[in-house]
């Protein structure tokens, strides 16, 4: 399952709009070169707005953290400074950057703690979601949250439980980006655990209704819910999401196979 994009995080912020230049040694110029993956570069421009009284320092404070963060080499000494960011951040407010604050707390102690914390991150997205359900960052905490209760002691120990306790999950996410990976999440641990296969289909064709997914995970989504619904007997489904497949995929390298398994469905009686 892929991450959150650090790109689509940073999006809420100063980053300029697709095409756009940003001002050399602007605030958004720093947001873009964090985004572009360069955050060794992007820190001296942080630190060196922080002495400028026309950005804004709590901003500043969140992208100096984020880029500490981001650094290649992890070093006790960036992680503990960032925290304290991000800890200052945090108890300032309820803005985007306190939220957002919260966020990389709980995903510090999933990550960065020795040993890690996942109850202690799975309890900070929990709140957050409970402080502030409609947010963008709440939003993207569902998911990640559900990966802590399916994967570590965050979760209960028997994989049927950790299934239900991601899909109570279910009515906290509300946009399509959280909708479509909480679903797909679910999904994957179906099959990580050895759940029976059916358990997924319904999640995969939430996620694909919900559609907001990239081009090779739509495509494995298609011929997932395909075959799914092919070994569960309802031919007409797995035929439909086979023909979908085919027609947005043209050049993919299961167009034959799967083309002989919609021939196969067509010439049974």
């Amino acid at each position: 399952m892929k991450t959150v994009s650090l790109v689509i995080l940073l999006g809420l912020l100063t980053v300029p709009a697709p095409g756009a230049e940003p001002v050399p040694g602007s605030l958004a110029a720093a947001w873009q070169t964090l985004a572009n993956f360069r955050p060794d570069q992007a820190l001296p421009r942080f630190k060196q707005l922080a002495a400028e009284t026309s950005a804004d320092p709590r901003e500043v404070r969140f992208g100096t953290a984020l880029s500490l963060l981001a650094q290649q080499t992890a070093q006790a000494d960036r992680v503990e400074q960032a925290r304290a960011l991000l800890t200052a951040l945090a108890a300032d407010g309820t803005d985007n950057i306190a939220l957002g604050a919260r966020f990389f707390l709980a995903r510090l102690a999933e990550l960065q703690a020795e040993p890690p914390a996942p109850a202690q991150a799975a309890a900070g997205f929990r709140q957050l979601i409970a402080d502030h359900p409609e947010s963008f960052w709440a939003q993207v905490a569902v998911p990640r949250l559900a990966i802590l209760l399916l994967y570590t002691s965050a979760g209960p120990a028997e994989p049927g439980a950790r299934l239900a306790a991601a899909e109570r999950l279910l009515p906290f996410a509300h946009g399509p980006s959280s909708v479509t990976e909480l679903h797909l999440v679910i999904a994957d641990a179906v099959f990580y655990h050895r759940l029976p296969e059916r358990l997924a289909l319904p999640h995969l064709l939430a996620a694909e209704r919900a559609g907001a997914m990239d081009v090779p995970t739509r495509a494995d989504v298609l011929v997932q819910i395909g075959e799914l619904s092919r070994v569960s007997g309802n031919a007409t489904q797995a035929a439909a999401f086979y023909t979908k497949f085919l027609g947005e995929y043209p050049r993919d390298s299961r167009q034959y196979p799967v083309r002989q398994k919609l021939a196969g469905l067509k010439s049974v009686p």
